[in-house]
């Protein structure tokens, strides 16, 4: 019995995954949500059915939140199933050329030269809004963020807490690096106050799972072994995300024993101390958080509630998915635009100004929804907001301001700053 099959076989089809599903509501159909997919799984492997375009379709209007790992009482891993699943659809079917062009992205924009001509497009576009309207050949219309003119700035840098307590390896992701680097910085700023030294691997690539999720185990396989180099080449006793998905990947499909944090379990636990400005703020609660991190959500409340002077709100819906899942808001405008309309009224509901998450790409799908649905509500990462509200008893600068060490190489240990 192979792998696969071990796994289907633990469904027993009781249907709880039907009603947390974020793609069934807009399908209703049985391959709409995770029990169909499957079942559409096991008949392949039973070679009772082909992958034909109708399973193909079921397949790929997967979203991938793992809302239904989150809800099952039989501990299905259903991401398992569906990255391998997938993996027969592309030795069957290949990549649609829209799935290659964005996977060949995240790798070209990681690449030396793609990392530089991201940052010249940044410094280039520095006068354009925050948001551009991009049009896809799939029907998909985004605003999209423009790269940032300081990206990738902070790879190879150490930034030394004034009373270190712990070294951490900061893993910032493809958007940080790219495109908010902004948040790179909060996340920084907030970790060093709180007496944690903070490292920025130099090479490190993406993580992988858009890639690994998409069913390209063999892309995935060389992004792990050459993050696995990198990481396994610096001195740190944790490693810290701001996005969840990247965590998910570093924990779950590593095959390491690193402890890996999001910044908000940290910043939780720590006696900062932050000043708002009376605002009224909801939160968005990233899939990937509590579904591959498993994060418990009350620790970004926990956050938010340090801010003394503004009023949480919170959305009946927080759990919900956005409907960005990476590029299945590019490959199913259709599903993808209902559920972010869905999530951005369930949000707007609370009277909240202002919309926190801590998931980079939930970022951008949250301002494409207030800007797509006219709403005057403002998105912001919860590091963003966090470091902006924080209240400095010394210099007040921000991370990028301050003294750090530019590693020349990994093994370099970072001289002491004061």
């Amino acid at each position: 019995m192979t792998t696969l099959e071990s796994l289907t076989n633990q469904c027993v089809k009781c249907g709880l995954c039907k009603d947390v599903c974020p793609t069934y509501p807009y399908i209703q159909k049985e391959d709409g949500f995770a029990r169909g997919r499957i079942a559409l799984a096991q008949l392949v492997l039973k070679g009772e059915i082909e992958i034909d375009s109708s399973v193909s379709t079921s397949w790929n209007q997967c979203a991938m939140c793992r809302r239904c790992e989150w809800i099952c009482p039989n501990g299905v891993e259903f991401k398992e199933i569906m990255v391998h699943s997938r993996s027969l659809q592309r030795e069957k079917e290949g990549d649609k050329l829209i799935k290659k062009a964005g996977l060949f992205a995240l790798n070209a924009l990681q690449s030396s030269p793609g990392r530089l001509a991201l940052k010249l497009a940044g410094k280039a576009s520095k006068f354009l809004p925050k948001e551009i309207k991009v049009p896809f050949p799939t029907g998909a219309v985004k605003f999209m963020p423009k790269p940032s003119g300081k990206a990738f700035d902070l790879r190879g840098k150490t930034f030394k807490a004034k009373e270190e307590k712990s070294k951490l390896l900061f893993f910032t992701g493809c958007l940080i690096d790219a495109f908010y680097t902004k948040t790179g910085e909060s996340v920084i700023k907030l970790l060093n106050k709180a007496g944690y030294t903070v490292t920025i691997p130099k090479d490190i690539r993406c993580c992988g799972a858009p890639h690994y999720y998409s069913g390209n185990l063999e892309a995935f396989e060389k992004l792990k072994e050459h993050n696995i180099r990198e990481i396994q080449s610096y001195d740190f006793d944790a490693i810290v995300v701001a996005c969840p998905t990247c965590g998910g990947a570093l924990s779950e499909d590593y095959g390491k024993s690193w402890k890996v944090q999001d910044f908000a379990e940290i910043i939780q636990k720590e006696s900062l101390s932050f000043k708002g400005s009376g605002k009224k703020v909801t939160f968005h609660v990233p899939c990937h958080s509590y579904s591959a991190m498993k994060v418990n959500s009350e620790v970004f409340y926990d956050c938010i509630k340090k801010v003394n002077g503004d009023t949480l709100q919170r959305a009946p819906r927080d759990k919900s998915c956005c409907g960005f899942a990476g590029l299945f808001s590019i490959t199913n405008p259709e599903i993808s635009n209902k559920a972010q309309e869905q999530k951005i009224n369930d949000l707007d509901s609370t009277g909240a100004n202002l919309i926190l998450t801590t998931c980079p790409g939930c970022v951008l799908n949250l301002n494409d929804g207030v800007k797509k649905h006219s709403k005057a509500q403002k998105v912001m990462h919860l590091a963003d907001y966090l470091a902006s509200s924080l209240i400095q008893e010394e210099n007040p600068e921000t991370p990028s301001h301050q003294l750090q060490t530019r590693i020349k190489s990994p093994s370099e240990k970072a001289s002491a700053i004061t």
